[in-house]
């Protein structure tokens, strides 16, 4: 009985092996991924301080960095693309446009635009429906309006959180697993200003 029950344990044993294996041989470890996210951004605060004249109009000195209208809430669109490396970790770069306006009362005719420019990275596991998914960025943001704030390109700087939801258990199990509907938020630094962005994205 001993002897029988041995080899039992060994055939499954092998026979997991063989099944990790076929799945893992499933999935590549590197894959190009896409995410195109929108969402709002909440004002938390400003701290950029205004170019300065000094007793000769011809010199100025240079502010800290544009310091956007107070309270100029932002909506914006990035686009990501970039690497999946083994399922879980992605590493990519994007663009994306903010407008920063009052939204209460809205005021757009006093409006801000921004470009954006980024390197983005997140880690997601993907062993549930539901994952969680942490990330940060890094880059620059441009600020497409004459300011008397001195430089209008500022770093970009953004962690952030959220909640994955693999929609489709056909690809979750196999080897495209990180099709995915997500919302995340944050902190974000950039042009002196202070957001808390609120964003749904879709990645494939």
């Amino acid at each position: 009985m001993k002897k029988i029950n041995a080899v039992i344990l060994i055939v499954m044993m092998m026979a997991a092996g063989t099944a990790r294996a076929q799945y893992t041989q499933d999935k590549p470890n590197v894959e190009f991924m896409f995410k195109v996210e929108a969402g709002y951004m909440h004002y938390v605060g400003n701290y950029g301080s205004p170019t300065k004249e000094e007793a000769n109009p011809n010199i100025k000195v240079p502010g800290t960095g544009y310091n956007l209208n107070n309270a100029e809430e932002g909506m914006g669109l990035n686009v990501m693309a970039g690497v999946n490396i083994s399922q879980d970790f992605f590493l990519g770069g994007g663009l994306g446009y903010t407008l920063c306006a009052r939204l209460s009362p809205m005021q757009f005719d006093r409006s801000s635009n921004m470009a954006v420019a980024f390197i983005d990275m997140d880690y997601r596991p993907v062993g549930d429906t539901w994952a969680p998914m942490v990330g940060a960025r890094l880059g620059g943001s441009f600020l497409m309006n004459p300011n008397n704030y001195g430089n209008t390109i500022a770093p970009l700087a953004e962690v952030y959180g959220g909640l994955n939801w693999f929609y489709d258990h056909a690809l979750q199990q196999m080897d495209r697993n990180y099709h995915s509907l997500f919302v995340e938020t944050g902190v974000q630094f950039t042009q002196g200003t202070v957001f808390v962005p609120i964003r749904v994205g879709w990645r494939w």
